[in-house]
């Protein structure tokens, strides 16, 4: 099983939550897991059958009473380099794009992955625009960074 998405709630209605994106995704994949983090509001969906695109696409028709943010996983990685090339290989289909990035249980790596990444945008004439439609979403839990387009 892969990471297919993130979700974030309010804290403490993990079990909501996970109720609410459960009801939607189980249908398209009865064996998807959705596992609660060590962070509070922070749950993983992992599939074998879906892929992020399609959950995203799925998940995100809906309306929520707990969901906060859905998060499509289309690349992820221990290894920092990865991430970057990753991105500097497959960067968004626009001019401009919001950058956000979110790190728990590593402290100091925010700063260095935006600094890189809006050095990457860059290169491929894109520019952060925090009120731009499209998202760029870079996402570290612990060892593990996720990517993701929205």
């Amino acid at each position: 099983m892969k990471p297919v998405l993130i979700v974030t709630c309010k804290a403490g209605s993990e079990e909501w939550c996970e109720n609410e994106i459960g009801n939607i995704l189980f249908p398209i994949d009865p064996d998807i897991v959705i596992r609660k983090t060590k962070y509070s509001g922070l749950l993983i969906v992992y599939s074998k059958r879906i892929n992020s695109s399609k959950a995203y696409i799925i998940a995100s028709r809906y309306e929520y009473g707990f969901v906060r943010n859905i998060i499509p996983v289309i690349h992820y990685s221990e290894n920092i380099d990865e991430i970057l090339e990753y991105i500097d290989r497959n960067p968004p289909d626009t001019d401009r794009v919001k950058l956000r990035v979110r790190v728990r249980g590593r402290r100091g790596l925010s700063r260095i992955l935006w600094d890189n990444i809006v050095k990457i945008l860059g290169k491929h004439g894109i520019k952060h625009d925090p009120h731009s439609d499209r998202e760029l979403c870079v996402d570290v839990i612990d060892d593990l960074i996720y990517i993701g387009y929205k």
